[in-house]
């Protein structure tokens, strides 16, 4: 039988030895106003698109007449979208992104885009070029070939003063469509650190710390950060309903992105905790439909048993393909320790011809008890049916809400979340932990957190929170002094965290994304704990139990060494006027509408080699070349203009 890791021995947050260290190297002091000590600039994205339906606006846009620039999902690098460029007529035709939106005058960047042709293409080369407004038109990377694999372009671009125009990609064959991703402006600021990060989160926190991926995330440099301070895993999306299911209705024979996020389970002593097997959304209509496509009836009791068998094959189902893959549950092997049963059944606001529930498919057609079947059922698959012979109960049966932090009167969501289990443990329902989303903004109240989880210790069941982020609401990028803000919103719920896991065992506390730029929430500022360069951020320390400043860190930013490098020859780009580096009046391209956006991206080497931010896994990944340091600019402090989503 499969056991669990020990628990880790409570401690106190302050881990003394890693607050001493930090505020040795950094001059760090709670609430110490900012330290005289100069420290090296740190990078930040000024403009990411990885092209999802989450995206506020597009900044990349056509170039050239009767050039058309739309997200797709049939070819991408990150999950969901790709940019898909055609309609070219000129070699420099293709798309491009203004420098005066993001950029200025002096101030180094860093500039990144993947690209690759359709199937069948045959290979040209491309590049990166600013197109500037005084009709200078300068090489940011050199041509790389490109052809049925993702490559990346990368380089570095200093605007000089009162330049305004475009930065662009463009092909050598005048004709090729092409396909673009995870594309970035990055620059370099100071105040966002140093933060030392090299104490795991495991090690830190005592209950066990968990973080939704995806099989993109565990590989390259994203999964040596999983590996390092998570003992927990989540799949984002891909044990959903309707990822189990082929176009014809037909349960799936193989679900690789289960299958990796279980992999790196069993492979590092690992637990998963699986999401989700009865949900409103992200199941296929047709499981609520007659084979003509109307809808069953709740009226019909032959409809009503219909739907009650569809669900708990379907629940079955998951649990044998997990059992048949991974040996069954509680044995050594099989790393699920827990499941969301049903998520989101509670009303947004006060519903009584509902009894506060949300009114889905599901309840039209089964009323209040298709929760308690779900459970039941998969109580029945997880637990006895798959369940390792003298295993006791090896997989904890959650049900799952968001918003339970504001307010938890009888009237609040939170009240009538409560009022249902207590009504499912009346029923005898086998369920056995409560979950809280805590999807969460910089602007909520911090203490209402700790009130939702004290609402329920009045209820024989255990406690997670299984979705945390807490974007800033101000868009991207996000200021220093946000950050550290954030820092501290972050440090109060850590701090309320360990007060109920000292009343109450948590089961876990489970981060909803690895990196900022991975998460669905990205555009709305900067959610989670670690920044897209893999650095831990304020939001970091405070887990860890660092201290926090009051205000940004100055430093010295060095003067580049260099200007920008014209072509050695002219350019492909040399027969565009210098009108053509304002932005297409085609426009921005229109975005998909994509049922999820969840920007995790993998891990694709470029065949060039390249070392750039967006060098290893795109929207995760933006590690930072050290020559990059030398092209800073100014002496103050790095300031891009921000652009508000």
């Amino acid at each position: 039988m499969r056991t669990a890791k020990p628990r880790r021995a409570r401690r106190n947050r302050l881990l003394g030895a890693i607050a001493a260290a930090a505020v040795a190297t950094a001059g760090l002091t709670a609430g110490a106003a900012a330290v005289e000590t100069p420290t090296e600039p740190q990078p930040y994205a000024v403009s990411y698109s990885n092209f999802e339906s989450s995206q506020p606006d597009m900044p990349w846009g056509p170039r050239g007449e009767g050039v058309t620039a739309v997200t797709t999902n049939e070819v991408r690098r990150s999950p969901w979208n790709s940019l898909y460029v055609t309609g070219r007529t000129q070699a420099w035709h293709g798309v491009e992104i203004s420098i005066g939106d993001y950029m200025e005058a002096g101030q180094a960047y860093d500039v990144t885009a993947w690209v690759r042709l359709p199937d069948g293409a045959a290979p040209t080369r491309a590049k990166l070029t600013a197109a500037q407004s005084d009709g200078q038109y300068l090489e940011i990377t050199s041509p790389t070939e490109v052809g049925q694999e993702w490559v990346e372009l990368t380089g570095s671009y200093s605007p000089p003063k009162g330049i305004d125009g475009t930065v662009y990609i463009e092909l050598e064959d005048p004709t090729a469509s092409f396909y673009v991703d995870d594309a970035a402006i990055t620059a370099y600021a100071c105040g966002r650190g140093p933060v030392d990060d090299s104490t795991p989160l495991t090690e830190a926190l005592p209950y066990p710390v968990g973080v939704a991926v995806t099989a993109n995330t565990l590989q390259g440099d994203s999964l040596e950060l999983v590996d390092r301070h998570f003992n927990q895993v989540t799949p984002e999306n891909f044990m959903k309903p309707e990822a189990w299911y082929n176009a014809d209705h037909s349960f799936v024979t193989e679900n690789a992105e289960a299958d990796a996020v279980m992999d790196w389970a069993q492979a590092n002593n690992g637990r998963v905790y699986g999401h989700v097997l009865v949900w409103h959304s992200q199941t296929p209509d047709w499981l609520f439909q007659h084979e003509d496509g109307t809808f069953l009836s709740g009226d019909s009791e032959a409809d009503r048993a219909e739907l009650r068998e569809r669900m708990r094959t379907h629940i079955n189902n998951v649990a044998k393909y997990l059992s048949d893959k991974y040996g069954l549950f509680g044995s050594d092997t099989n790393p699920l320790v827990a499941f969301d049963v049903v998520n989101e059944v509670i009303a947004d606001s006060p519903s009584p011809e509902t009894d506060g529930l949300r009114d889905s498919y599901w309840y039209q057609i089964l009323g209040e008890e298709f929760i308690d079947d779900a459970f039941i059922y998969a109580n029945e698959a997880f637990n006895t049916t798959y369940a390792a012979p003298g295993a006791d109960h090896p997989v904890t049966l959650f049900i799952n809400e968001y918003n339970t932090q504001y307010g938890t009167d009888a009237s609040s969501k939170t009240g009538r979340y409560h009022a249902l289990i207590e009504r499912l443990v009346a029923r005898g329902v086998p369920i056995d932990g409560v979950g809280h989303q805590f999807h969460a903004w910089l602007d909520d109240d911090v203490e209402g957190f700790g009130a939702a989880m004290s609402a329920f210790d009045d209820l024989p069941l255990v406690q997670a929170v299984t979705e945390l982020d807490v974007p800033t609401r101000t868009g991207t990028p996000v200021d220093t002094q946000t950050l550290l803000d954030q820092g501290r919103f972050y440090q109060r719920l850590f701090e309320m965290f360990a007060e109920q896991d000292a009343k109450q065992d948590l089961f876990s506390v489970t981060l909803w994304g690895l990196v900022d730029s991975g998460s669905w929430r990205f555009y709305s500022g900067d959610p989670l704990l670690f920044d897209p360069y893999y650095r831990g951020k304020w939001a970091y320390a405070a887990a860890v139990g660092q201290d926090i400043p009051a205000t940004p860190q100055e430093c010295s930013v060095p003067e580049p060494t260099q200007d920008p490098t014209p072509p050695s020859g002219p350019s492909v780009t040399a027969t565009a006027s210098a009108a053509s580096a304002v932005p297409s009046a085609s426009g921005p391209p229109v975005p998909s509408g994509a049922a999820s956006a969840t920007p995790i991206v993998g891990s694709v080497p470029s065949p060039g080699g390249g070392g750039s931010p967006l060098a290893r896994t795109g929207a995760e990944v933006l590690a930072l070349p050290v020559a990059v340091l030398l092209l800073g600019a100014g002496t103050l402090m790095l300031r891009a203009r921000r652009r508000v989503a």
